[in-house]
């Protein structure tokens, strides 16, 4: 038997003795620490694997061919599975999960595909009730789950009508978003100030005071990207000027503080300038570096006369990923952050438009650091935006393309397709194995909700034409597993088990499913994360006194729960009136019609056993015809009894009621001789048991639709709409020159391409290029 508590030896080799399972179908959510007490016990009997594994960190990159988009549209990404420090395309895990997920981290739709050679692709349709504004699409492993949901691939998506742009993030304005390099807007320094305005086609953008008055102009990279510099004055408040004289309010500056702009279009090196306030010149302050809480650099802040430093950070020593910058104090408070990209391996692309008979066309070249051609696989998105001028950078600068895709870190369009984190130590517990299939896991009952315990359950799987039966048992609990599931697409799952009765051979299964992991951006020390925009003031250090009367707050746990709607059993009588009188169906023994008659107090029925029986109602009735109710719809007067037993077959018959007086009122002058209501069986008493239950509706590895034939769909429904992806291939390959080709389709003559093409080698080199051309 293997000790829960002595899952990591102390070596980097383990063997695959764990596996916890992960549901296809909604149901009960079910937390680890429950997954893992109910189902270890069984998981033990059939793990004897020969294989084992250096215990390396997963990761995923992910890259897609747009981020704005709208109900019922296609999003189409690629995702890179990487491992180990190194970071190479490879993986242990043969199962990613997609997931679409809102603002609050609610799930939307969820998705599994398959990982082959370190990769994985797909289209994920936004369903169409899906509200407008922030969401988020993650991808992660199962083995991932290990380190935590902050180390997921996360990239920011906007849902929204693309009439009517909505707000996306605390200080993105219609589509314009504003980064201050080191968080915060400081008074009396001189700031950077990037801003993301793509999706508006904004190329004009200034920066006015209180007064109007023009104080800096915003410089368009294209790709929807800029930066200004402005040196506010304290209490004076700025904007941008938008075109149509519109306005952005830009954030407060702070009267203290720091300012930290890079330069990183330099081979080897980074280069820092810190600014102070005089106010905070005698505070000791540091330059750090981290990636997921480990510090790869620190250099403590001298400065000079004028309150400024510059400081070189050699890239050679820090590793691949997204470092985190910050100056903080001797209370390790936070005075100013901001991300950085470091690629050592970094392959260069570069991009030029080609003519032939068949008309324009875009070469791509990759090549090395050495400038050696590299053979290898992009995803390349193309994407056309008539409102956005073209504004073709120098291609064959690889400083230029330092500098812009330093920018797309800044403005938070790099992190998700860069790989976040360094690879962390090995976690306390190791609790998730490598998923190489899908899996179902739920619970039996019998059609009486009933839990199944140590039962053969024999489960039969259809879908796309073929069928494979299992056959698994039940433990204690009723609990059971279906692993390493190789389904594509949607099939049917059927539950049977061996008895006498055809009632008892039906099995209603309960799937459970992990609940979803919380959105979560924050690193190990609890610090801000690269989305963010901006930084609370901090204390000098001086000045800082805790609160010792601090409010102590309690996490909850939340719960799950279900029900199942109860199905009455017998149809409500009419408007809820309580009849006069009743007589019921004995569904053992059924009695005819005219037998049911002779249970009612003072009804009669002449002629019983013959072939013409009549009824005879009490003479306080009334004169009049009787009315015939069957199942609330009333019959043409006058219907004699044996009408109604050639109409209702005996044994289907529930009850019959009769109304008298004034509770027969309510079918006016036709009750005047009162009404008789008959209600037949609803199919709901024990003698009847629903088949589908036994059935259920598993999801397999996703159908994806292709961009090809998704843009024959659009073409046979409407035009390409503004901003909408031309061209879309997550598996375009480079020739022995480094080299391929893209014929670009027919386009407008206005407004540009934007283009975005990522590039990641089997051993880890990798690179990315996002313009406007």
């Amino acid at each position: 038997m293997i000790s829960k508590n002595n899952f990591l030896s102390a070596t980097i080799t383990f063997l695959f003795s764990v596996a916890i399972l992960t549901g296809q179908q909604s149901g009960p959510a079910i937390t680890d620490q429950s997954l893992e007490d109910v189902f270890w016990e069984s998981l033990q009997k059939e793990r004897a694997p020969k294989d084992s594994l250096v215990l390396w960190q997963e990761q995923v990159l992910l890259h897609t061919d747009k981020d704005i988009l709208e109900p019922k549209e296609h999003l189409f990404f690629k995702a890179y599975v990487l491992t180990g420090p190194e970071q190479l395309r490879v993986s242990a895990s043969d199962v990613l999960k997609v997931e679409l997920l809102n603002e609050n981290g609610q799930l939307v739709n969820s998705q599994y595909h398959k990982v082959v050679d370190g990769a994985a692709e797909g289209s994920f349709k936004v369903p169409k009730k899906t509200k407008s504004g922030k969401h988020y699409l993650r991808a992660y492993t199962r083995w991932m789950l290990n380190y935590g949901p902050e180390n997921f691939a996360v990239k920011a998506i906007s849902v929204q009508k693309r009439k009517s742009l909505s707000s996306v993030g605390n200080l993105d304005f219609g589509g314009i978003e504003v980064f201050p390099e080191g968080g915060n807007l400081i008074a009396g320094l001189e700031n950077r100030i990037a801003v993301g305005f793509e999706k508006l086609g904004e190329t004009q953008i200034s920066v006015v005071d209180e007064n109007n008055n023009e104080v800096a102009k915003v410089q368009n990279y294209g790709g929807g990207l800029g930066t200004f510099l402005l040196k506010p004055k304290v209490g004076e408040r700025y904007s941008l000027l938008l075109n149509k004289g519109r306005k952005i309010p830009l954030p407060n500056s702070n009267a203290v503080g720091y300012t930290l702009r890079l330069n990183t279009i330099d081979d080897s090196k980074v280069v820092a300038k810190v600014a102070s306030t005089k106010n905070l010149k005698d505070q000791d302050i540091y330059l750090r570096g981290r990636i997921n809480g480990i510090k790869f650099f620190e250099s403590k802040v001298d400065f000079n006369k004028n309150n400024e430093v510059e400081i070189d950070i050699p890239k050679g020593k820090l590793p691949n990923g997204v470092l985190r910058l910050q100056l903080e104090d001797d209370i390790d408070q936070v005075w100013a952050s901001r991300p950085l990209h470091i690629s050592n391996n970094e392959l260069r692309l570069q991009i030029e438009e080609t003519s032939n008979v068949e008309g324009r066309s875009l070469k791509i070249k990759v090549t090395d650091t050495e400038g050696l051609p590299v053979q290898t696989e992009l995803s390349v998105a193309l994407g056309q935006n008539k409102t956005v001028s073209t504004s073709k950078n120098s291609f064959d600068s690889v400083r230029n393309q330092r500098f812009l895709n330093d920018l797309l870190v800044l403005t938070n369009q790099l992190p998700a397709d860069y790989a976040l984190n360094k690879v962390t130590e090995l976690p306390d517990e190791i609790r998730y194995n490598f998923q190489k299939g899908l899996e179902f896991y739920g619970r039996a009952y019998d059609l009486d909700a009933v839990p199944l315990t140590n039962t053969k359950i024999q489960i039969v799987v259809s879908g796309e034409g073929e069928a494979e039966a299992y056959e698994v048992v039940t433990n204690e609990e009723g609990l059971f597993e279906l692993k390493n599931l190789q389904i594509e697409g949607e099939a049917d799952m059927v539950f049977r088990r061996v008895a006498e009765e055809d009632r008892d051979k039906f099995v209603k299964v309960v799937p459970y499913q992990y609940e979803t992991p919380p959105l979560n951006f924050e690193d190990k020390n609890g610090q801000q994360d690269l989305r963010s925009k901006q930084f609370i003031p901090k204390k000098q250090t001086a000045e800082f006194k805790p609160d010792e009367n601090a409010e102590r707050l309690v996490t909850l746990e939340g719960v799950t729960l279900i029900g199942e709607k109860l199905k009455a059993k017998r149809t409500p009588s009419i408007y809820n009136i309580e009849p006069d009188r009743v007589t019921y169906q004995n569904p053992e023994r059924p009695r005819t019609i005219p037998e049911l008659f002779l249970g009612i107090p003072g009804v009669q029925v002449v002629g019983l056993g013959s072939l013409n029986p009549r009824l005879v109602l009490p003479r306080t009735i009334g004169g009049g015809p009787t009315l015939w109710v069957i199942d609330g719809l009333p019959l043409i007067q006058p219907t004699s009894l044996n009408d109604i037993m050639s109409l209702v077959p005996f044994f289907d018959v529930d009850r019959i009621e009769l109304l008298l007086g004034a509770n027969a009122t309510i079918y006016g002058t036709r009750g005047a001789g009162g009404v008789i209501l008959m209600y037949t069986r609803n199919g709901m008493d024990e003698n009847y048991f629903n088949r589908k239950k036994a059935r259920l509706t598993f999801e397999g590895f996703h159908d994806s639709l292709s961009f090809d034939a998704y843009q024959g769909q659009l073409n046979s429904k409407r035009g390409k709409t503004e901003g909408s992806t031309v061209y879309w291939n997550p598996s375009l390959k480079t020739d022995e020159n480094g080299e391929a080709v893209i014929e670009l389709p027919k386009l407008s003559e206005s407004g540009g391409i934007t283009f975005d093409v990522k590039a990641i080698t089997p051993d880890g080199k990798n690179g990315s290029l996002k313009t406007i051309y």
